[in-house]
């Protein structure tokens, strides 16, 4: 199996209904992991670039269905269907979509 340049993390942590904080699952991230996937393939990049994967909880849950890019560090939250091209064209472009970023923490904080 091939190493690919990029990986997207993408949150589908589900939380029992009720819980403050939500979770991932629940704000539609099992969808965007199918539409993700459908798209770095449309695009050429799913067998040899970028992989699209599920994993559970990144700990974000207060910015929504999250992503996190690797190795670049880039992590998206609020993510939503209508974001998925977006987020696909800016992986085959090496760019970053800005409006879905989350800053990190300051230092120390």
């Amino acid at each position: 199996m091939p190493h690919r340049e990029r990986y997207l993390f993408i949150c589908t942590n589900r939380r029992e209904e009720g819980n403050p904080k939500g979770s991932c699952a629940q704000k539609g991230s099992e969808e965007l992991v199918k539409r993700m996937k459908a798209a770095l393939l449309e695009r050429g990049l799913a067998k040899t670039a970028a992989r699209a994967c599920s994993t559970s909880c990144l700990d974000l849950c207060e910015y929504g269905a999250s992503i996190v890019i690797e190795p670049d560090h880039i992590v998206y939250g609020n993510v939503t269907l209508d974001d998925v091209d977006a987020i696909a064209d800016a992986v085959a472009k090496g760019e970053i979509v800005q409006r879905l970023v989350i800053a990190p923490p300051a230092k120390g904080a």
